[in-house]
C-alpha cells in the first residue's frame, strides 16, 4: 500500500534580469538625487552634537499644564479638527456618489466632479490654510476652512473608491423594478457602504488633529500659534512639552479611533 503523497515545495522563482535592472536604475538615480540636494549621511549623528538641544530640557511642565498656556489652545485645536471633519466628510458623502462610475447619474457629472475634486486634492493643505488666512484673517476660522478642504479631498478619494467595489447586485434590482436614482442609491448602495464611511471619517479626524496643529504655524489658530510663537522665542524647553502633550493626545485618540473602526468594518 503506497504512503500518502507529499506534494513537493514550489521553487521560489528567481529575478529576472529585468528585476535587476529596475533596481539597479532606482539605487543610482537615489544616490544622484541625494548628491544633487546636498544629503549627506553624516549628518544622521552630526546632529546630535549641537548645541542646541541643551535648550530641550528640563520642560516647565508647570506652564506646559497652564490651561490659558497650552491647554485651551490644545482645546482650539481639537474643535477645529471636529468642524472640519463633519463640514468635509458631510460633503464628501454625495461627492463621492457622483464620482463613481457605478452611481453617477451620467459621464459628465462624474467627469467634471473627478476634475474638479483633481484640483482641489493637489493644493496642499498648508497653501489652503495662508491662502484662508490671507483672505478671513488669523485664527482658527481659517484653519476651520482649510482643514474642511483637506477632509473633503481625502474622504472623496476614499469613499469613491469604496463605492466603486460595492455589490452592484442591490443596485440593479433596484433600478429594474423601476426606481429613481437617488432612492435607488440610498437603498441600494448606501447601507453597504456606510460602515466604511464612518471608518473613513475617524482616519480624516485623526489626520486633522495632526494637520491642525501644523496649520497652526501659519496663523490658523490651534496649538500650532503656540508651538511657533515659542520657537521664535527660543524656548525649545516649552516646544518640547507641547509636543508631548500633543503626542498623548493623538495616541488616545487613535486608539478609540481604531476601536471604534474596528466594531464597524
Amino acid at each position: 500500500m503506497n504512503g500518502p503523497t507529499i506534494a513537493a515545495r514550489p521553487t521560489r522563482p528567481r529575478p529576472g534580469a529585468r528585476t535587476w535592472v529596475v533596481v539597479g536604475v532606482l539605487i543610482t538615480y537615489t544616490v544622484f538625487a541625494g548628491r544633487q540636494v546636498g544629503f549627506d549621511i553624516s549628518t544622521f549623528w552630526n546632529v546630535w552634537s549641537n548645541p542646541l538641544w541643551e535648550k530641550f530640557w528640563p520642560v516647565p511642565w508647570d506652564w506646559v499644564l497652564d490651561w490659558h498656556n497650552v491647554l485651551d489652545p490644545l482645546l482650539e485645536t481639537f474643535q477645529i479638527a471636529v468642524v472640519a471633519t463633519l463640514v468635509g466628510c458631510g460633503l464628501a458623502l454625495p461627492l463621492a456618489f457622483t464620482m463613481s462610475p457605478l452611481t453617477s447619474p451620467n459621464r459628465t457629472t462624474m467627469v467634471v466632479s473627478r476634475s474638479v475634486m483633481n484640483v482641489v486634492r493637489a493644493v496642499p493643505d498648508l497653501f489652503w490654510a495662508k491662502l484662508l488666512v490671507t483672505a478671513v484673517g488669523i485664527g482658527a476660522f481659517a484653519g476651520s476652512w482649510a482643514l474642511s478642504v483637506f477632509s473633503l479631498a481625502v474622504m472623496v478619494k476614499l469613499f469613491s473608491e469604496t463605492v466603486d467595489g460595492a455589490d452592484p447586485r442591490p443596485l440593479e434590482a433596484a433600478k429594474a423594478t423601476g426606481g429613481r436614482h437617488l432612492p435607488v442609491i440610498r437603498t441600494g448602495v448606501l447601507p453597504t457602504v456606510l460602515p466604511e464611511y464612518v471608518a473613513y471619517g475617524l482616519y480624516v479626524f485623526e489626520l486633522n488633529i495632526r494637520a491642525s496643529v501644523v496649520l497652526g504655524l501659519v496663523g490658523a489658530g490651534g496649538i500650532g500659534r503656540v508651538i511657533e510663537a515659542q520657537r521664535q522665542y527660543f524656548r525649545f524647553d516649552r516646544v518640547l512639552g507641547i509636543l508631548l502633550l500633543v503626542f498623548v493626545v493623538v495616541i488616545v485618540i487613535e486608539q478609540v479611533s481604531v476601536a471604534v473602526r474596528r466594531r464597524l468594518v
